[in-house]
């Protein structure tokens, strides 16, 4: 059985290619990007979630600081721990990610 995990992650937000303002997560400890990978992994679903952040930012104002007490709690097993980004199923019992 895989060892179910916790990350506590932070959103950063930058500009694609073609300009496009873009969401991603990244691990609060290592600053790594954090991907989400399994079948339950939906992006369009990730993205509105994170786009409640901006909504609710006067809730969790701290959500896109890396030092903020604000995180997105993601779940799930490490596939691989990259120098520059976790790979984390979130296939699991328990997996996922929330606002905590």
């Amino acid at each position: 059985m895989k060892e179910l995990v916790k990350i506590s992650c932070y959103i950063e937000e930058y500009s694609n290619q073609n300009g496009k303002l873009c969401a991603r997560l990244r691990d609060k400890a290592s600053n790594k990007k954090v991907v989400l990978m399994g079948h339950n992994t939906d992006k369009n679903h990730l993205l509105r979630f994170l786009t409640q952040a901006k909504i609710h930012q006067d809730i969790m104002p701290t959500i896109y600081d890396k030092d903020g007490k604000d995180i997105v709690a993601v779940r799930g097993y490490i596939v691989s721990d990259a120098p520059d980004e976790i790979v984390v199923n979130i296939d699991i019992e328990m997996g996922g990610y929330l606002f905590e």
